[in-house]
């Protein structure tokens, strides 16, 4: 069920395989508007681009332990099923800071049945519209 990326950002690349892209079927949605990259809890997730965190906490929507990023050109990066938060709200970083710890809180499984600890990424624009990560991150 993992998948290697295909011409990824290159800090994506390292973070895990890919297990549900963009606009794929999970458990609970028929389109996915994040992807999932699987890993062992306690993986360093980086910002994957440089703003400002603007939420840290846990979720009672299924996320549980989120961290929010508003980027440069006013994006929202939400990432979660985390272990833990590096970074408090307010707080400036840039591409490649590590940021949190991945992990598998919240409504989190594992399509292959192993180890539900990963991460969902979704990036939404000013409006609220969610779009492809790897679109997004491809040319950052």
């Amino acid at each position: 069920m993992y998948a290697p990326f295909k011409k990824p950002n290159s800090l994506l690349k390292k973070l895990g395989n890919l297990t549900t892209p963009f606009g794929g079927k999970t458990r609970g949605e028929n389109f996915h508007q994040g992807l999932d990259v699987a890993n062992k809890s306690g993986t360093t997730i980086p910002a994957l681009s440089s703003g400002v965190i603007t939420g840290v906490g846990a979720t009672n929507n299924g996320f549980g332990n989120v961290v929010t990023l508003k980027d440069t050109s006013g994006n929202t990066h939400q990432y979660s099923h985390l272990q833990k938060a590096l970074k408090r709200p307010g707080q400036i970083v840039k591409k490649g800071q590590p940021i949190a710890k991945m992990g598998q809180s919240g409504n989190s499984y594992s399509p292959s049945h192993g180890d539900a600890s990963h991460l969902d990424l979704r990036i939404s624009n000013s409006y609220g519209r969610y779009f492809n990560p790897l679109t997004y991150l491809k040319n950052k």
